[in-house]
């Protein structure tokens, strides 16, 4: 005969079962009431969101997440540029700064790219990282990291400079002038760094499916080679005799175009030269000048007027710009964004600024201070180690050289 305690319990136990099934009966309900949202709804809630939170919307149920990837690009398209920084100060984060709505955001390196030496360059929403781990120059290498999707891709170090003193003091950063990376081939699996030495006249490029450093030495091929740029599935690079050529990564060698009205920028072989590609269009800046390539007519054009687009310029070896439409995220038009990051006597701040320089002269130019307080990150004086532009469209889809 069964006690009245063992029966009371059976009753209570399944009491609980029921209130808990019950319950979760409710609750998948709610969820499905989310999960079925209309896309009209979903796309009005979006709008509002910034980055992290249209990130953290795709992880909430599948259809938020199919919505997500769907209007992902378009999102980030209406998005306004990033400023990406990071002090000599900062061991473990890198910051983002929205220039629209004057957030920061912080995000945290990967444990194995913590004490990164010099950042290299910007390219395709990818920081390219020198990491140094011991005087012994083999063991160092090149890390490419996407700081919002987390891809890396890491790469032998490129030999030159030959010496370890190079490497290991301040003068490496100075050494490399622009770097870039890409997709190569028609799959778009394979992966390409390119090196551009500022006072050696050597191209250095690796892919990852050779993982070995190729070099193209120019020392009869005219000018220091300013600035490089990937442009309808070509490398096209400028000297400093103001011509543009092609590199070929098969053949490995440079052909120069016969092109029209082109400029001269004078003797200065590190001056600041931009080749951008936007919106299908190639420009050389020589800021505050803009030439348009027209690659059918052959000739260059100087711009008097940008219309709805703006430049956004990047500083130094960083050398991340883009011609975009600012309307979208309520930015000014016809004008140029110069990012210029400049000293600080405070040591537990770094300023970075940047400048509006609009097109019609008549206009007051605009200065905007951007503060990156680097307290609790170590002691001294804090210099720059990234500043540059980010453009969250590019940070998905990787810019691809063809293999030809």
């Amino acid at each position: 005969m069964q006690s009245p305690l063992s029966s009371s319990g059976r009753l209570l136990e399944r009491e609980n079962n029921r209130r808990s099934n019950q319950a979760r009966r409710v609750h998948c309900k709610r969820s499905s009431a989310w999960a079925d949202l209309p896309q009209e709804l979903l796309e009005i809630i979006s709008r509002s969101l910034n980055i992290v939170d249209y990130q953290n919307l795709g992880r909430v149920c599948r259809s938020w997440r199919l919505f997500y990837s769907e209007f992902k690009q378009s999102f980030l398209t209406s998005h306004s540029p990033l400023i990406v920084y990071a002090s000599t100060r900062a061991k473990k984060y890198c910051y983002f700064f929205d220039i629209a709505t004057r957030m920061k955001y912080k995000t945290k390196l990967p444990r194995h790219i913590c004490n990164f030496k010099f950042c290299l360059g910007v390219s395709s929403g990818y920081l390219i990282m020198l990491c140094l781990k011991t005087n012994d120059v083999s063991r160092d290498y090149l890390w490419v990291i996407n700081p919002f999707t987390g891809h890396q891709i890491q790469f032998p170090c490129m030999p030159w400079p030959h010496c370890i003193e190079d490497y290991h003091d301040s003068c490496f950063s100075r050494s490399i002038f622009a770097s870039f990376f890409a997709s190569f081939g028609s799959q778009g699996q394979d992966f390409l760094i390119m090196i551009l030495s500022k006072y050696v006249k050597v191209l250095q490029f690796c892919t990852s499916r050779d993982n070995k450093w190729k070099q193209y030495h120019y020392y009869n091929k005219g000018g220091h080679i300013l600035d490089r740029v990937v442009f309808d599935g070509r490398i096209y690079v400028i000297n400093s005799d103001s011509r543009i050529g092609i590199f070929n990564l098969r053949s490995c060698d440079l052909r120069f175009l016969e092109l029209n009205f082109a400029p001269r920028f004078g003797s200065h072989f590190d001056k600041s030269i931009r080749l951008v590609a936007s919106n299908g269009q190639l420009f050389v800046v020589d800021s505050p000048k803009v030439y348009r390539i027209d690659l059918s007519r052959k000739e260059w054009m100087k711009v008097y007027n940008l219309g709805d687009q703006a430049l956004f310029l990047g500083h130094g070896d960083m050398m991340c710009s883009k011609v975009i439409n600012p309307s979208k995220w309520g930015g000014q038009s016809n004008c140029i964004y110069d990012l210029f990051p400049f000293n600080n006597k405070e040591p537990w701040k770094t300023i970075t600024r940047y400048n509006l320089f609009p097109f019609n002269h008549q206009e007051p130019r605009e200065t905007i201070i951007v503060d990156f307080p680097q307290k609790g990150e170590g002691k001294g004086y804090a210099s720059t180690k990234i500043c540059s532009w980010y453009f969250l469209p590019v940070s998905s889809s990787i810019e691809n050289v063809r293999d030809e």
